[in-house]
């Protein structure tokens, strides 16, 4: 297991939290943060060395447009991804969002850490000082454990707190990598409003290259989300195709492509392009 293998796992489960509660139906994955990287054979990770440790920087935007007559949506993200060596990585994020004619500024932040040869923790957090649409704040920690050559167990839990509600929210995901293919079913449960609601995913990704990736996310369920005059519990269904391309040792394009079905209020159709810098 590569450098970039690692990477991608890490954020990847990430990135089944942060998919949740409203942020985008682009899987952040797919932006800076994520590296993009090559899964094979589900190797456990040999011993670090100097030659693991890299940082990212990066740019992106993404534009939403909404059915109906809801003004689209829009965010641009600055985000910086470090690489300690021995698996340990921090990945934060600079975002400007607009949503429903309504601008927000957060800052949100992840690290992860190795615990055992096959175990790894990580905690995230995000803090908006407007929170007009996007939450106040919210925390989360996650585990991610390799039962078996290939096989990788998540879990986690998390926070969000919104100006009319706190939404709690669980991780249970099973993945698979093997060849140049991986697939994962993540099953995510969350209470708001006194009720309890549920939502899946699936989600198949191909690598190609050294480093390169491309992945289809299938998700559907009931979840928090804010409709403009608040946040609800909405029947939702989206499908993403995202990926990242190496254009040289040093560049990388991410982009993705996504249509979100947000219950009865309104469809969303987005795209997400970025680029970023590795040294």
């Amino acid at each position: 297991m590569n450098l970039m293998k690692v990477a991608f796992l890490v954020l990847a489960a990430h990135a089944s939290f942060v998919m949740a509660q409203q942020a985008t139906p682009i899987p952040d994955s797919v932006s800076p943060s994520g590296a993009g990287g090559t899964a094979r054979t589900g190797a456990p990770t040999p011993p670090p060395d100097m030659s693991d440790r890299r940082t990212m920087v990066g740019v992106a935007g993404s534009y939403e447009n909404l059915s109906g007559t809801q003004p689209s949506w829009r965010d641009y993200s600055f985000r910086l991804n470090k690489n300690f060596g021995g698996r340990r990585i921090f990945d934060g994020a600079l975002t400007r969002s607009s949503r429903f004619d309504l601008d927000d500024n957060q800052i949100s932040g992840m690290y992860s850490a190795p615990i055992t040869s096959r175990l790894s923790g990580s905690v995230q957090g995000s803090y908006s000082p407007t929170h007009r649409v996007l939450a106040k704040y919210s925390l989360g920690g996650a585990f991610q454990y390799e039962f078996a050559r290939g096989w990788l167990g998540h879990g986690g839990i998390k926070t969000t707190e919104f100006n009319d509600v706190r939404v709690n929210q669980g991780l249970l995901m099973l993945e698979h990598y093997f060849s140049n293919f991986s697939w994962a079913v993540a099953l995510r449960p969350s209470r708001a409003f006194g009720s309890g609601a549920n939502s899946t995913e699936l989600r198949g990704g191909y690598y190609y290259g050294d480093k390169n990736s491309v992945s289809i996310s299938l998700s559907g369920g009931r979840e928090a989300s804010n409709v403009g005059t608040g946040v609800v519990l909405a029947d939702v269904r989206t499908i993403a195709i995202f990926g990242r391309h190496w254009l040289n040792d040093s560049w990388s394009a991410n982009y993705a492509i996504g249509h979100t079905r947000q219950g009865d209020f309104y469809n969303r159709n987005g795209i997400t392009v970025g680029l970023d810098y590795a040294f």
